[in-house]
C-alpha cells in the first residue's frame, strides 16, 4: 500500500509543480527544483477482522533553484501556498497540512489515513459429507 501511496502523491506534486521527485533519499547530482518526499513515521492500528488502520506521517520538502535569499524565501513560500491549496493525493485522506521552511528548504508536512484490509484464506469450516443412504428400519 506504501507504493500506492507514493505513486498518489508523486502524481499529486506533478499537479502542483512539473519538476523531478526523489522518494526517501537525494541521489549525489539530484537536479533543483525538486521534491524529496519522506516518511518520519508510521502508526498502524489492528482493527476488526484482519483490518489495519494505518497513519502515517509525511514531510515533502522543495528544493527550490538557486537564487539570492529573498527569491529563496518567495519561491519556498508560494511553492507552499501552491500545495496548501492545490495538492491532492488520489484515494487517500490527508490532514494537518503544515508548513515550515528551515535552511532555505520548504517542508511540507501531513499525515495520511488509510486502511487496509488483509484477506485470509484459510477455511473457516472443513466441508461436510453427507451420507443419504440410510436404511429406515
Amino acid at each position: 500500500m506504501i507504493i500506492e501511496l507514493y505513486k498518489s502523491i508523486s502524481s499529486g506534486l506533478k499537479a502542483v509543480k512539473n519538476c523531478k521527485i526523489y522518494r526517501e533519499d537525494v541521489p549525489q547530482n539530484f537536479k533543483i527544483p525538486s521534491f524529496l518526499v519522506t516518511i518520519y513515521e508510521q502508526n498502524p492500528t489492528r482493527g476488526i477482522n484482519g483490518r489495519l488502520k494505518n497513519e502515517v506521517n509525511m514531510d515533502i520538502l522543495y528544493f527550490p533553484e538557486k537564487k539570492g535569499e529573498a527569491e529563496l524565501q518567495e519561491e519556498c513560500w508560494n511553492v507552499g501556498q501552491a500545495l496548501t491549496r492545490g495538492f491532492v493525493v488520489p484515494g487517500f485522506k490527508i490532514k494537518n497540512r503544515n508548513l515550515k521552511i528551515e535552511d532555505n528548504i520548504l517542508h511540507f508536512m501531513f499525515d495520511v489515513d488509510y486502511r487496509e484490509f488483509l484477506e485470509d484464506t484459510t477455511p473457516t469450516m472443513q466441508t461436510m459429507l453427507e451420507n443419504t443412504r440410510i436404511k429406515e428400519e
